[in-house]
Order: C-alpha cells, then structure tokens, then sequence
C-alpha cells in the first residue's frame, strides 16, 4: 500500500541555492531525499495496478506533482532510441508525455509533463470506479461514450481522464506546473 508519507517526496522543491551546483555545497536533504525516491519508485513498481493508478490520480489531483520518480520507477528507458516500456507485466505499453513549454524558476524553457498512457496486459471493469474514488473531493463530470469514459476536473493539475477496459489516459493542465529542481 502506497501512503501519502510516501508520496510527499513528490512535492520537496529543491531550494534554488542547491540546483545545478557542480562544485560546492549540494543539498543536504539529497541522500535521504534520494532514499525516499527510490522507495517510492519500488513500492511503484510492486504495488497493485489499482494502487498505482489512484496514486498517480491522488499525486495530481491538487498540485502538479515531480513526475520523475513516478517515472523512473515504473519504466524503462531505453536511451538510444527514446523508447519506453513498463517494467511492470500488468502494463502492456507506458507513455509519459513530456512537453517543452513551461519556465523553470531560472526562466529557462523546461519539460512538463503534460500526460501519461497506461495501456493494461489485462482488462480492467473497475478502472472507472478506481478514479471516482480517488478523484473525491473535486468536482467533475463524467462522461460515457461506448466503451470510454472521460472525467472532465475543476480546479485541479489534471484537466481531464480517459478510461477504458484497457487503458488509462491522464492529461496535465501545463499552467499547473510548479519546477521542483533538481
């Protein structure tokens, strides 16, 4: 089970005297930051399908959240040819969709994440109720069109969710985006 503690190492901005420092003082938080990351990243990539998808949901829900730990946890990158593939079995096809388009806090154009597809190995009925469930607290509007159901949210970094059977699709509004460093 994914708790929120877990999830907080999403939120830590690294404070702006500590980013791009090749020489000198790192930050001091770094190992123990880098501990909780890589914790998360496995409880990731142990968790139940259901639990990963409502954390994704949960980490997006109010606040942009670093999207980084999500990703390197869950998926393989293959550098050479850009591709991504899930190191989990029930994910048949991963894709997070980095967008340039946003300033960091040095004014320099930087990456967002602007959506992520989650294609399963197997079919899923209870996908739909899994983001019901964890998108409580925010207004939306559900929407059924054969098979797809697409959740429209107010007020929150994630501007709209796709379900069907086989897949999940989450969209990012880009003016959400708040630059944690590195």
């Amino acid at each position: 089970m994914i708790t929120d503690k877990d999830l907080e190492i999403l939120y830590y901005i690294t404070p702006p005297k500590y980013r791009g420092v090749l020489d000198g003082e790192g930050d001091p938080l770094s190992l123990e930051n880098l501990n909780k990351e890589e914790h998360l990243e496995e409880l990731l990539l142990k968790s139940s399908l259901n639990d990963l998808i409502a954390a994704i949901i949960k980490v997006f829900k109010n606040k942009y959240a670093n999207p980084l730990p999500i990703w390197s946890g869950i998926v393989d990158y293959e550098i050479k040819t850009k591709k991504e593939s899930s190191k989990r079995k029930d994910i048949k096809k991963i894709q997070f969709d980095f967008q340039y388009g946003v300033k960091n806090d040095f004014g320099g154009n930087t990456e967002y994440l602007d959506n992520l597809i989650i294609e399963f190995s197997i079919p899923s009925q209870i996908v739909k109720s899994i983001v019901k469930t964890n998108l409580q607290g925010k207004s939306f509007t559900e929407n059924e069109q054969n098979d797809k159901t697409t959740f429209i949210i107010s007020n929150s970094p994630i501007t709209k969710i796709e379900v069907t059977p086989t897949t999940f699709h989450l969209f990012i509004d880009k003016n959400s985006f708040i630059d944690y460093g590195q």
